[in-house]
């Protein structure tokens, strides 16, 4: 669950979250470093889309971002379309947290696949062109990534190999929702989920 730890009761609500066995990931939250230091204490060790909607880098005023490079407890997610992340900043990112804290997502809503035009999001309008989704004030609106894009372009932005980009989408993700005694790995006695990708 994302959570903006630094709302009244956030830090509660992280340790409400830890001892039900959820995974607390903050997000969409204007925390300093010091709150978010506070959350990791509490339980936090998560972090939601890395540098979408969360306060950024300053070399006085760390915030979320620095807190996510630094803090070996972080997993981070990351959007790896090249629109929510230059590719510069997701190659720093690899070699800051190593494929051993990243989990490649794509954050997509239900416009994905589908043709350009307008959507629906919670309510709200949503343009959707060839390669985003948009808010009517230009403001990105989760995106249309496809997963297999995703590890193209993070090969792409940081030259890595394909055991790292299995970790960073599939052992990654089951270690981090305490589920890789079932998922994440081609092992006997697992659940046989297998996805074809091709080099094209």
């Amino acid at each position: 669950m994302t959570v903006a730890t630094e709302e009244e009761n956030g830090l509660d609500f992280i340790r409400h979250l830890k001892q039900s066995g959820i995974v607390a990931s903050i997000g969409h939250s204007n925390a300093t470093y010091e709150e978010v230091d506070s959350a990791i204490e509490a339980g936090e060790s998560h972090v939601t889309h890395l540098f979408n909607g969360m306060t950024g880098l300053h070399h006085r005023e760390p915030g979320v971002v620095c807190a996510a490079l630094v803090q070996e407890e972080l997993k981070v997610e990351i959007i790896v379309d090249g629109i929510h992340v230059r590719p510069e900043i997701v190659n720093h990112t690899y070699k800051s947290k190593t494929s051993d804290a990243i989990i490649l997502i794509t954050d997509s809503m239900r416009a994905k696949c589908l043709k350009a035009g307008m959507y629906d999001l919670g309510g709200q309008k949503v343009r959707v062109s060839s390669d985003r989704a948009t808010l009517q004030d230009g403001t990105l609106a989760g995106s249309i990534l496809k997963m297999g894009r995703a590890l193209q372009n993070f090969q792409t932005f940081t030259g890595c190999g394909l055991e790292d980009l299995i970790k960073m989408t599939s052992i990654n993700p089951a270690l981090s929702l305490n589920i890789f005694d079932r998922k994440g790995s081609v092992k006997e006695g697992k659940d046989a989920d297998f996805v074809l990708l091709t080099t094209t």
